[in-house]
């Protein structure tokens, strides 16, 4: 395939040929004086200028700018945006692409600008970067899933059992979570899963009856597996939801010794649990929890979990914000 502008043609009427041409520059100047939203203006400026995305990919990487098709694509889509600064770069190289003026695109993401559902993020909301994920495992979730996928939804309720055997290596782990739809069309949710061995067993994912599986990456490098579930059915603005699955796997090498949830927005209620063998406790077990983005985990030493007869410990958090929270404990 050439990388020119294909020549606008039709065998029946050149005309209509013309004045489909006409009115491809019309919306993108229309959505250019609206201010936005941003995808729209980019799928437009895309139909106007008449490359392919593989075209485009192509000399973007030509002037250094290193973005995948499936980015462009979401882009475009309205499934994700640009937020990381080497993306604000390859914005601003496709304004040159697209012939349009600079700031044309990267004037309509700057947060005074935003529109649509991203004006409308979960308040409080942090990036995943600050739940302790990789840029490279983010980049590699990105180019297959979108990111965003949860801030259409807000989390009611989240409840986690941790099973372990005997020796503390092999897990199952059961989770339901009540959402209510922040927007009309939510369907799916995403689940972001980082194990302690990176020659661990890749975790295997079992959804109830409420979803099926969707998309699945999976970064041997980080032991995460990012996994789509697929709701029935899209919900309605306010419409609650039910969750269940379940996540098996084991750790050959290393003894589990932590149960940790990566919230990326508010929570009202998230009760975890640790399901030991009563005949093979921990020699203490605690509390630990990283509330925010770029402050240190704190680990409540000296409250320690009781855990009961039945070799069970549980923690309940209530209204707490976006963070990571957990158990952890020491087996000797």
């Amino acid at each position: 395939m050439l990388d020119t502008v294909p020549a606008v043609r039709s065998e029946t009427d050149p005309a209509s040929a013309y004045h489909q041409l006409n009115t491809t520059h019309r919306e993108l100047a229309e959505v250019l004086r609206a201010g936005g939203p941003f995808h729209q203006a980019l799928r437009a400026a895309i139909a106007a200028r008449g490359l392919s995305l593989e075209a485009i990919q192509r000399r973007l990487h030509a002037n250094g700018h290193e973005v995948s098709i499936a980015s462009l694509s979401h882009w475009q889509r309205g499934r994700s945006r640009p937020e990381r600064a080497s993306s604000l770069r390859t914005v601003g190289g496709l304004e040159k692409i697209l012939g349009l003026s600079d700031g044309s695109l990267t004037g309509l993401l700057e947060p005074s600008q935003a529109r649509g559902r991203w004006a409308n993020h979960v308040p409080g909301s942090i990036p995943y970067a600050a739940l302790g994920h990789s840029d490279r495992a983010i980049r590699m979730v990105s180019d297959s899933i979108d990111l965003d996928t949860n801030q259409r939804l807000e989390t009611l309720s989240r409840h986690q059992d941790l099973y372990l055997d005997s020796e503390g290596r092999r897990y199952r782990m059961s989770v339901r979570t009540v959402l209510r739809a922040r927007t009309d069309g939510a369907d799916r949710m995403l689940i972001m899963n980082v194990g302690d061995d990176p020659c661990g067993v890749r975790p295997v994912f079992t959804p109830d009856a409420s979803c099926r599986l969707g998309r699945t990456v999976y970064s041997p490098e980080d032991d995460m597996t990012a996994v789509e579930l697929m709701f029935r059915r899209p919900l309605r603005t306010g419409e609650t939801y039910l969750v269940e699955y379940q996540v098996a796997g084991a750790n050959p090498r290393i003894r589990i010794t932590e149960l940790t949830v990566g919230l990326r927005q508010p929570t009202r209620e998230c009760v975890l649990q640790v399901l030991f063998r009563p005949g093979s406790l921990p020699a203490r077990c605690y509390p630990v929890w990283q509330p925010g983005t770029g402050r240190p985990a704190r680990a409540a030493h000296t409250t320690e979990q009781h855990i009961e007869s039945d070799g069970s410990t549980h923690v309940v958090l209530l209204d707490v914000p976006a963070g990571r929270y957990g158990l952890r404990w020491d087996w000797n």
